[in-house]
């Protein structure tokens, strides 16, 4: 299967295989051969912490460390999230959601590690919001897609009802989920806040970019608005080569690798980013008052750190972690992924926000080995060891969206 995909990336990088991809997709997924796929590729997808999983294979990734058991290490770090929070009432919550299997089954999950009721709200329904009107929900989780841009425009259009004509208590927050998968909008939030960030520049029209091309030191990078995993991330590594990629976007059309809904095409704009030579990438993330931390990686024959599925699981540098925590104190974030790039001189730039991210495994950062959380207590980094992220990371949105309710009726 390793050699499928890396067959499959290099293919993907010309145009002609992402168009022949997406036009042929409905035919494969006819078939089956599409279900077949993913059944073989199952890791990727699957929740390492399943305990029936655990208990037939005996292991869950754990990144090559040495002396790791997998079964000590359940009995060791095993979390009673219980503990973590006290219920001052019956909570119910609404997950506004494009229902998929791996969503429902970490929702349930958290939700029954807590003791907290909820209800799913498809965002497909026609009558969504007559029923979240008419609901007695404590708060609406938003778990926005981007499938297609029919339904990230409905995740766009949800939140703005939500937090403007009603008094519902949404997580996360509005502006969180406004640059989720938004690079546009991301791009002019870092740039507004005087946030350090890769130099990027959007174009609305051809001749503005081709100018800009012109003179441009190369390489640069071109993204597009949405896609995770480097999928629509290309290095143009020169004029020619760029005015071409400008050509298709403002006069044809552009598709990102692995793009399955053939009516998806990205057209009328360009989004460039400054090249940063030798960067390292790391992957800090926010939930609550929890925060982990591990190097992004990749092999020689991959082209970018995201999407690689390769990490290197050395805690964070304390550093890093300032950086990040004074962006989330600073912008009141409640969850946040931080893609971090570190040039030569050691200085961070912000190369990607997203609210919500993948978050497969029982633990997204190792220290020395073990698995665990940083939290800042009284102004210094505490390390607390344990499988903090289960469920997706599901159960500590949950206990810190509660906090938040629990500390706004103190204050009332």
């Amino acid at each position: 299967m390793k050699i499928i995909n890396v067959l499959l990336d290099k293919l993907l990088r010309f145009r002609f295989s992402r168009i022949l991809l997406a036009n042929v997709y409905p035919v494969l997924k006819s078939f089956k051969v599409i279900d077949i796929l993913h059944k073989l590729n199952k890791g990727s997808l699957s929740d390492p912490f399943d305990i029936i999983e655990i208990q037939k294979k005996g292991f869950f990734r754990t990144y090559d460390l040495e002396n790791f058991n997998t079964f000590e290490a359940f009995d060791k770090y095993t979390i009673d999230f219980e503990s973590l929070i006290k219920l001052d009432r019956n909570y119910k919550f609404g997950f506004l959601l494009d229902s998929n299997d791996y969503d429902l089954y970490n929702i349930k999950e958290s939700c029954k590690a807590l003791k907290v009721e909820y209800t799913v709200i498809d965002i497909k329904d026609p009558s969504l919001f007559k029923k979240i009107t008419n609901s007695d929900y404590n708060g609406i989780f938003i778990y926005p897609a981007f499938a297609n841009i029919i339904i990230r425009d409905a995740f766009h259009e949800a939140t703005q009802v939500l937090a403007t004509e009603t008094n519902f208590k949404i997580y996360p927050s509005v502006r969180e989920l406004n640059i989720y998968e938004s690079k546009r909008t991301l791009a002019s939030f870092l740039s507004i806040n005087k946030i350090p960030h890769p130099l990027t520049s959007v174009f609305y029209d051809f001749a503005k970019a081709k100018s800009f091309l012109e003179t441009t030191k190369y390489p640069v990078v071109f993204k597009t608005n949405s896609g995770a995993g480097a999928s629509g991330v290309e290095i143009l590594k020169n004029k020619k080569q760029a005015v071409k990629m400008a050509k298709h976007l403002f006069f044809n059309y552009y598709y990102r690798k692995l793009e399955i809904e053939k009516r998806s095409i990205e057209w009328g704009y360009m989004l460039l980013q400054e090249y940063i030579d030798e960067a390292r990438e790391y992957r800090v993330i926010k939930v609550g008052d929890s925060w982990f931390g591990y190097q992004k990686w990749k092999d020689q024959s991959q082209v970018f750190f995201s999407g690689s599925g390769k990490q290197r699981m050395i805690g964070p540098s304390h550093d890093l972690l300032n950086f990040c925590y004074n962006i989330a104190e600073r912008f009141h974030f409640t969850t946040m992924c931080f893609d971090i790039f570190e040039n030569k001189k050691g200085e961070y730039f912000v190369n990607e926000l997203q609210t919500w991210f993948g978050s497969y495994d029982p633990t997204e950062m190792y220290v020395n080995s073990i698995p665990g959380r940083y939290r800042m207590i009284e102004g210094k980094w505490i390390f607390e060891p344990g499988f903090y992220n289960i469920f997706g990371s599901n159960v500590l949105r949950l206990i810190h969206f509660i906090s938040l309710l629990q500390e706004e009726k103190d204050h009332q």
